[in-house]
């Protein structure tokens, strides 16, 4: 749920912030004032692509942030992206900043990892459904008609597996593929991977022996130094009458009497001795290590020679010990199958159709639980849209696959073009009159009817699933209806907010007086620029004032407030009632 938002020097936006609450949120105002700019800070924030002539004449950048409350279940996709969300008491937040200069650089943020906007996408897309007059014929709400026919038919976890069994499939298809292309430079291959192998299997190279052969060439190498400061930090420990040692244990000695009395002369006197005992266990291991110094110009220069095979070997086949150890085995696996060609291959042959009849029997049941959810997901989008006023336009989703003359996967002995997904190909097809053709969605839907169609199908999606983590935004989903069709699709988007946050900006009337929670959006001249201002209607009179205006236009009577008490009164006994707001970004 959206619980903040702030947007700064977006067109005709100075600063606008307001906190939605759950249920249905609506922005009312006059044709112009801005209420949509709010919707593309939202879509801003879900990744869309932003614009330098978006900013504000006379600022350097335009910001938007956000908080989300999630529950736990919607903080996996953002552990994808690096993000990680405190979700202890079983609902976490996430603080999500974008920013563009006019310089053309962005800069994006959540729970402060910075992130592409591609990342950004990724993690906004299952909280933030956008129903736009913009939106691409295509896809509703960011989502593809076969993402939303999933959604539908819960296949997540087919999915799932689905992409694992493809991922598997396309690595030993690649693997087959190798060998193959191998085949004909097969022996020049063979005598070059035989080198290889002798050239590092006759180094007998071992992971840790390098750092311990630079150690011990350090220490042959300054051997005569490492003699020389030994003998002499011993002698200034202990070797001669003004030793440290000897100094400590004078000083000791010297204490002792007055110790017997005093206690602050014991407890230094004690201090003296532990030093006394501590620098003896030096000294003892500063001789012990004198005692390993050694001359040996025949062991240095063997040294010398063995990392000097260990560093070209690493320069030939990996920047470290342990890389050059896992080309061998990389390339000792090849000879082998190159050697033994034709076994290798039926091995990997067999494999990688294994793993393709795993793969194409999880996507027939993934095909499958598409073709059955679809039949039910058209009558309901269909009994939405009767709810709608669009009680005479029939919808069909249309599974397809799309031929390939080169692909692995043959359906009926064509060549279907699959992906990690299956291999379906989704559309919404509308006719809007009995009798007529069904024709894909993007082809004939007006902006009105596209608008409520958007309104059916999330209606029958969320009815469906009963839950969601996303919030549902609808600018003027409204456009061109109006008195019983305003109604009822008032009443839908109610009905979306008994389970989900809904944002909706209209200019009904009908619509305003079940909100939840109301914001009023108007511009102003301020210094000889137009700004725009949003403001919650908290107080009752507030909403029946704006809402009387909304009815009326600019003379209000009488009539007209008390028309918009009793659409009011009307949508306060079913809404959902606000809860306590939320804190704000600092």
């Amino acid at each position: 749920m959206l619980t903040y938002l702030k947007v700064r020097n977006l067109a005709i936006v100075e600063e606008f912030e307001i906190e939605p609450g759950p249920g249905l949120n609506v922005l009312t105002g006059e044709t112009g004032a801005g209420k949509s700019l709010l919707i593309d800070s939202l879509e801003f924030l879900s990744g869309a692509r932003g614009t330098t002539q978006s900013i504000r004449g006379g600022a350097d950048r335009m910001s938007a942030e956000a908080i989300f409350h999630l529950p736990k279940r919607a903080a996996a996709t953002f552990e994808e992206i690096g993000v990680e969300i405190d979700v202890a008491n079983g609902s976490g937040e996430i603080v999500v900043r974008r920013e563009l200069a006019s310089t053309g650089r962005g800069r994006v943020s959540i729970n402060g990892s910075v992130l592409a906007v591609r990342e950004l996408q990724k993690g906004m897309d299952p909280i933030l459904e956008i129903h736009g007059q913009e939106a691409s014929h295509d896809r509703i709400a960011g989502q593809s008609f076969r993402e939303l026919l999933d959604a539908y038919a819960e296949t997540g976890e087919t999915i799932t597996r689905a992409r694992e069994a493809y991922a598997a499939w396309k690595h030993a298809f690649a693997e087959l593929e190798r060998l193959r292309g191998a085949e004909k430079d097969r022996a020049m291959r063979i005598d070059l991977l035989r080198f290889q192998i002798d050239e590092i299997s006759s180094a007998r190279l071992l992971a840790p022996e390098e750092e311990a052969l630079r150690t011990e060439r350090a220490m042959l190498a300054n051997a005569q130094q490492l003699t020389e400061s030994t003998t002499a930090a011993f002698a200034t420990l202990d070797d001669d009458e003004d030793s440290a040692l000897s100094r400590i244990a004078r000083a000791e000695q010297a204490l002792e009497p007055l110790g017997r009395g005093i206690e602050e002369v014991r407890r230094i006197a004690a201090d003296l001795a532990d030093m006394r005992y501590r620098l003896q266990e030096t000294t003892r291991d500063l001789a012990h290590f004198a005692g390993s110094i050694r001359h040996d110009p025949v062991r240095l220069d063997a040294i010398e020679e063995r990392l000097a095979t260990i560093e070209r070997l690493k320069r030939k086949y990996g920047a470290t010990v342990d890389a050059v150890l896992e080309h061998f085995e990389a390339i000792r696996k090849e000879h082998d199958q190159l050697a033994d060609y034709e076994a290798a291959t039926g091995k990997l042959a067999a494999m990688e159709a294994a793993r393709f009849d795993e793969y194409r029997a999880i996507g027939a049941t993934l095909s499958a639980a598409r073709t059955k959810a679809a039949e039910r997901f058209e009558r309901e989008i269909e009994e939405e849209l009767r709810d709608l006023a669009m009680e005479r336009t029939g919808v069909r989703l249309s599974i397809a696959s799309h031929e390939s003359a080169a692909s692995r996967l043959m359906i009926d002995g064509r060549g279907i073009a699959f992906g990690p997904e299956g291999w379906d190909a989704v559309d919404v097809l509308i006719a809007p009159n009995r009798g007529e053709e069904l024709r894909p969605m993007a082809r004939i839907a007006s902006g009105g009817e596209l608008s409520r169609i958007q309104l059916a199908i999330a209606a029958a999606l969320f009815n469906h699933s009963k839950t969601s983590d996303a919030t549902l935004v609808f600018d003027e989903v409204d456009q061109g209806i109006g008195g019983r069709v305003a109604e009822v699709v008032g009443r839908k988007l109610r009905e979306l907010a008994r389970s989900n946050q809904v944002i909706c900006v209209t200019h009904l009337p009908q619509i305003a007086g079940l909100a939840g929670t109301h914001f009023r959006v108007w511009k102003e001249d301020v210094a000889g620029r137009t700004v725009a201002r949003i403001e919650r209607l908290d107080s009752r009179e507030e909403r029946v004032a704006e809402i009387a205006r909304m009815l009326a236009g600019v003379e209000v009577s009488e009539s007209a407030r008390a028309h918009a008490a009793e659409l009011l009164s009307a949508g306060e006994s079913a809404a959902p009632r606000r809860k306590n707001a939320p804190r704000r970004v600092n």
